[in-house]
């Protein structure tokens, strides 16, 4: 079984490449529909928060 570090980073690889494969998309979509734009653009914004949330380690719940 994985560490939870482990999972995490793993995971915050994943979202990356996620949002990665999006920058691919985003580039072709405008001329084609900007609301369709628009919507990627938010999901790239969202990933990134979920990355951004996966970077900073869980709070110890025995610290409170």
């Amino acid at each position: 079984m994985r560490k939870p570090d482990q999972t995490r980073m793993a995971l915050r690889r994943e979202v990356h490449d996620l949002n990665q494969a999006l920058v691919d998309i985003l580039i072709k979509l405008p001329e084609v529909d900007t609301n369709a734009a628009s919507a990627v653009h938010s999901a790239r914004m969202a990933l990134f928060d979920a990355w951004t949330i996966l970077c900073t380690p869980p709070e110890d719940e025995d610290d409170h």
